[in-house]
């Protein structure tokens, strides 16, 4: 262990590892293990200096750490969490390791009431933004029901609302007074009423936003919600040959992103024992990754998402972390909690998805019976990516069988 823990002094402090003297007050430890537990977890050691100074804990001291830690953890944090720890030697000096896992019940609060973050190698206070997230991704929050400030109910498109409910529930919002559709919006998470007034909610502009002139309500009010899509001649991504920020609203944005990628497509051929065969256009699985995408999301980030089309490769970028305790290995095995359970009702009810947890086992099963065909998906920081990855061999332009 004391091999591994100079590698880590000689590494310094950064994301993921902190310093700290044995004079530290309960106050900073809370503060540190608590910015820990709201991002990605980490380490702490104490009895090493910022600038990687082995100092060691005094014999007196060490015998009470542990107890002391754990009280900070269970009186300093809200709520309570239980980090590792243990005692080592290095240089001949005694130093305390405090493991912090990411927590399972973010955000944390310390007793002074700061939600704190860690941010390379510091903590900080979170910003409204970074709170908002740190409860969205706990599940304690959903954003897609909140009102967009700014937009009134005459950028909601009430002729598509109608169809709605008259193919879904067979509602007929014609008999309505406008009491009544009011409250049929609000009930319905599409709107909220602020200051006397009918306000969209973020889920009632993404699938019901309406379009003025060129500009719908959606680019308008939530530009954020849009789809970016950019196919290159080449993988050295120099040469754009097309390329389209899309704000229709849900479910037709997908259909307008998968007419693109379609009208894009380069047939390629695979070798299959001696015969060659053509790959043909994944649309089940690019449809149900663009629906992944749009429904799990974090809207409260100011990126749209991003699908990046090339010769033998297709990504497709949603802004957000994995949300809770859900991993890739556990979305492979059909394990999914919802960011966005608003968006994801509507989505389910254009029959476009289900609260199965089906659609990513699905892709990949699908995938797997597609020879010349293989897909990867990456958990990073802010972003969740799928890359779709298939023979470009012998590319041609061609029409879409």
């Amino acid at each position: 262990m004391e091999k591994e823990i100079r590698q880590i002094i000689q590494d310094g402090e950064n994301s993921l590892v902190e310093f700290k003297t044995p004079d530290v007050s309960p106050q900073s430890l809370a503060e540190e293990i608590s910015a820990f537990a709201n991002v990605r977890g980490g380490e702490i050691f104490i009895g090493i200096s910022d600038d990687g100074r082995v100092s060691g804990i005094d014999k007196a001291r060490i015998k009470n750490l542990e107890e002391a830690v754990m009280n900070i953890c269970r009186n300093n944090i809200l709520p309570p969490l239980i980090p590792m720890f243990e005692t080592t030697t290095v240089d001949g000096k005694v130093i305390a390791r405090i493991q912090v896992s990411e927590g399972l019940e973010k955000p944390y609060q310390t007793a002074s009431g700061k939600y704190m973050i860690r941010v390379g190698s510091t903590k900080r206070n979170s910003s409204r933004q970074e709170l908002l997230r740190l409860f969205q991704n706990a599940g304690v929050v959903h954003i897609d029901g909140k009102p967009v400030p700014g937009a009134s109910k005459q950028d909601l498109d009430l002729d598509k609302i109608k169809r709605y409910f008259k193919d879904v529930y067979e509602l007929d919002m014609g008999t309505m007074d406008e009491v009544e559709t009011r409250a049929l919006l609000v009930n319905a998470s599409l709107a909220e009423i602020v200051h006397a007034k009918l306000c969209p909610s973020m889920a009632g502009l993404l699938f019901f936003s309406r379009k003025e002139g060129v500009v719908t309500a959606l680019e308008k009010y939530l530009p954020q919600a849009g789809i970016q899509f950019v196919y290159y001649q080449d993988q050295d991504l120099e040469d754009i040959f097309d390329r389209l920020d899309c704000y229709d609203p849900s479910p037709e944005a997908i259909d307008t992103i998968l007419h693109k990628l379609k009208l894009n497509w380069k047939t390629s051929s695979v070798i299959r024992g001696m015969k060659r065969e053509e790959l043909k256009f994944p649309q089940g699985v690019l449809r149900e990754l663009l629906v992944n995408a749009v429904v799990h999301r974090d809207y409260s980030i100011h990126a749209k998402i991003q699908i990046k089309m090339q010769p033998g490769i297709i990504e497709i970028t949603n802004p957000g972390r994995l949300i809770n305790t859900v991993t890739i290995e556990k979305m492979k095995a059909g394990i999914s909690i919802s960011r966005n359970p608003i968006i994801l009702k509507f989505m389910q009810n254009y029959r476009y998805a289900d609260q199965l947890g089906r659609g990513i086992p699905m892709v990949f099963r699908k995938i797997s019976a597609m020879p010349g065909f293989s897909i990867h998906l990456e958990a990073r920081d802010e972003m969740f990516k799928a890359r779709l990855e298939f023979s470009s061999e012998n590319c041609r332009r061609g029409v879409i069988p």
